[in-house]
């Protein structure tokens, strides 16, 4: 069965023409490295790329120029990029195959738009898979620049890290990141049964019962045991808010968002199939959860960026909070990323302590290798994940391939991940 699965991806993939590489890279006539070290990863003309709002420069025409009336020799660009992923993951012998869909572009001098949508068209674990088009599985935003890059206005389904450089994506497929748990029976099944039936609030002489139910799930939101790395354990995941950052003398940002917690950071979802339990579960995810940044990062002319983020978020009913101080350095082929965090979880009456490092060395303009460590201390517990990857770009196949040990303090686990890109 995976076989056939595998030999009908790769026919819809060979059959599909191919407009050499994404969206950007076909727009302005340039390759991934131009804006990527170890694809997502960017450079430092990537994140001014980012900030412009999708500019290299403020004179660029904009891309709906572009479409409507092209220039002498100029090509009609495709708002539209497509990336086909297949990866297999030994530890649990899972064939995944992902499609990722991108628009983007410039409507005007100021204004620009990105969105993406992605898709686990198969998976064993079915905790990981997303519709299409649903909020969990999408970034959609409007951004606004005034002054060039010196104030930046982004409204929609906003991820906030993306702002303060690869925080996340020095990260990206190295096997670390805790999935959703799927049938996962023994989460402390709430251990607070007396109050499965009963909305949190609604009786202030049960909420030491319901909050000692609502601890138990906590932890089964986080997956209980299973490893998180500590960027999920910061809790910053995607929000449906605004945002606004300024840019000081191109070297201090200072950055604030409000909105609707999404996802928060995919720390795990308990998802077993207990019917009162997911009743519980759907009320806590209809609430209308919210989410506070605010960030200072300060670049330095020997390329060096350092930042504190303050993370204040609403979780089932009481108020978190996290933060994170990351510290980031480029030198011609290198790139260190070292993200220190600290989370005060009030609903889980456990604070988290964790740093994670990455370091990617360029061999070559299109090979890269990527080590990382993580750390973690929760309740005296001490977790912690290695992983070392090498990735090889060739015009517009991206190959990873992964070797993993994470260990939550009370069980580990070592995988092997492959995977393969093809983006359209």
């Amino acid at each position: 069965m995976k076989r056939d699965k595998f030999l009908l991806i790769a026919i819809m993939l060979y059959t599909t023409k191919s407009f050499a590489i994404p969206e950007f890279a076909r727009e302005y006539s340039v390759d991934c490295t131009t804006c990527h070290t170890m694809v997502p990863t960017l450079n430092e003309t990537g994140k001014s790329f980012l900030r412009n709002g999708l500019r290299f420069s403020s004179g660029d025409r904009p891309t709906l120029k572009k479409i409507i009336n092209p220039e002498k020799g100029e090509s009609r660009p495709i708002p539209l990029s497509i990336i086909a992923k297949g990866t297999y993951d030994t530890n649990s012998e899972d064939y995944q195959s992902k499609l990722k869909l991108y628009t983007a572009g410039t409507v005007t001098k100021n204004l620009s738009f990105f969105g993406v949508t992605k898709d686990n068209l198969n998976s064993n674990n079915g905790g990981d898979n997303q519709d299409l088009f649903s909020q969990k599985s999408s970034r959609f935003y409007i951004q606004l620049n005034l002054q060039g890059d010196r104030h930046l206005v982004r409204g929609g389904l906003i991820s906030p890290l993306t702002q303060f450089g690869n925080i996340l994506k020095s990260s990206a497929d190295s096997g670390l990141k805790g999935n959703n748990i799927k049938n996962q029976q023994n989460s402390s099944n709430f251990r607070g049964r007396n109050n499965q039936n009963q909305k949190y609030g609604t009786d202030n002489s049960n909420r030491n019962n319901q909050r000692q139910g609502q601890n138990s799930a906590g932890r089964g939101f986080r997956g209980n045991n299973h490893y998180q790395t500590p960027i999920q354990n910061a809790s910053i995941g995607i929000i449906k808010g605004v945002e606004y950052s300024y840019l000081f003398n191109n070297k201090l940002m200072a950055l604030v968002s409000y909105g609707k917690s999404i996802d928060r950071g995919n720390r795990g979802e308990n998802r077993n199939g207990n019917g009162r339990n997911q009743n519980i579960l759907q009320q806590y995810n209809d609430s209308d959860d919210y989410q506070f940044i605010g960030g200072l990062q300060y670049n330095t002319d020997s390329r060096y960026s350092f930042g504190v983020i303050y993370n204040r978020f609403e979780n089932m009913g009481e108020d978190s909070f996290s933060i994170l101080i990351p510290i980031e350095k480029d030198f011609d082929n290198t790139q260190i990323v070292s993200t220190l965090v600290y989370r005060d979880e009030t609903l889980q009456e456990d604070n988290y302590y964790g740093i994670e490092n990455s370091i990617i060395y360029s061999i070559t303009p299109n090979d890269y290798i990527r080590g990382i460590v993580d750390y973690g201390v929760e309740d005296s517990k001490d977790s912690y994940g290695l992983s070392l990857t090498y990735s090889k770009i060739y015009r517009y196949i991206l190959l990873h391939l992964t070797g993993a040990r994470r260990d939550s303090g009370e069980s580990g686990e070592n995988l092997f991940l492959g995977s393969i890109s093809l983006m359209f």
